[in-house]
């Protein structure tokens, strides 16, 4: 089979590789239909290895590289089967890839997601970028076969979003902030409005993605020099209780901070390496509360997305701006995002091509 394998620092190749066999018990074998390319996926692309396992195999997986990345995929379970797999050849399953130890304190209380020991198909072990996938079968969730494949496939993302807007808090009448208007952004924007945000101001120099965020139902779209001169009007005088930076850029997180209202809630969402600074005094005085949001759970979140996806609550189609085969992933996928990252949103694979 085709896959889209991480060997070093920009060096991503396209090769045959076995399918997998012989999965371990709980696991299964499924088609990959879709998988989308994640800023993580970039950022190794770049700056690797960052969560590839380079110098000795990853002691949850036993993988090293060179490995097959991909974490945003969604596949149909094939007749390869691990022992004790309850679903059936032919169902068409979300994957949501978190891989843990099942053993520490924080996965026998159901933090599964901050394990440290924890992985991800494509960082931590092969991943959905390649025509077939390993997956365990407790992160495969069946989804309605109404529902297309690319659109599935950002059931991951979605549910990035859906914690997001649980660790912050968001409830009837909330008046939200959102800094980044990327995939994350944007769909945590249209979450915290089903949550019963009363107000969204959404953070985000692109104007194209200014006006898919006004679409979504934020109140207010504005650069990131507008946003301070913006909050007060937008929100009646009343502030922003909860901002989310979603944007994976250093100054976006200060801008943050400063957005969040007296007594308000911070949530980091976004990755990035290095130091984040920001006025003690100020947080301290204003008794602000600054929360992490790790990824998601593979019990309340993704599945939460995934029906959000089937009920077409969260309208995920506008984001979906690249549609590429496997064999062209490099040039149509990571180098096209690196070279004109404004006009790409979410670039969605296929493996399936040109065989679909």
């Amino acid at each position: 089979m085709l896959a889209a394998r991480w060997y070093g620092r920009k060096d991503i190749r396209v090769v045959e590789v076995p399918v997998p066999t012989d999965p371990p018990p709980g696991w299964l074998i499924a088609r990959v239909d879709a998988c989308g390319l994640c800023g993580t996926d970039i950022e190794e692309y770049l700056h690797g290895p960052l969560l590839t396992p380079v110098d000795q195999p990853f002691p949850l997986t036993g993988a090293i590289a060179p490995l097959t990345l991909g974490h945003e995929l969604v596949g149909t379970v094939t007749e390869v089967v691990g022992d004790g797999v309850k679903l059936r050849p032919g169902t068409r399953v979300a994957i949501e890839g978190n891989l843990f130890c099942g053993e520490c304190e924080w996965c026998k209380a159901g933090r599964h997601n901050i394990c440290p020991f924890s992985g991800q198909l494509g960082q931590r072990t092969d991943g959905g970028l390649a025509q077939f996938v390993a997956a365990p079968e407790y992160c495969c969730i069946p989804y309605a076969d109404e529902l297309p494949v690319e659109q599935a496939a950002l059931a991951e993302p979605l549910s990035v979003a859906v914690r997001a807007v649980r660790r912050g808090g968001i409830g009837l009448g909330s008046r939200v902030g959102v800094v980044g208007g990327g995939t994350i952004g944007l769909l945590t924007a249209q979450v915290a409005r089903i949550a019963g945000a009363d107000t969204v101001l959404l953070v985000e120099p692109h104007p194209g993605r200014r006006a898919l965020a006004s679409s979504f139902g934020a109140a207010v779209a504005v650069t990131p020099d507008e946003a301070e001169a913006a909050a007060g009007p937008a929100t009646g005088g009343h502030g922003l209780d909860v901002v989310l930076d979603c944007a994976g850029a250093r100054a976006a997180t200060p801008l943050a901070i400063r957005l969040t209202r007296r007594g308000g809630r911070t949530v980091l969402v976004a990755i990035y390496p290095g130091d984040l600074t920001f006025d003690p005094l100020d947080f301290l005085g204003s008794e602000k509360e600054l929360v992490a949001s790790m990824s998601h759970s593979y019990t309340s979140d993704y599945p939460d997305a995934v029906r959000l996806l089937e009920t077409g609550r969260v309208d995920v189609r506008p984001l979906i701006t690249d549609r590429v085969a496997l064999p062209d992933v490099v040039k149509a996928g990571f180098e096209a995002l690196v070279a004109e990252p404004q006009n790409h949103l979410k670039v969605v694979v296929d493996p399936r091509q040109p065989d679909a």
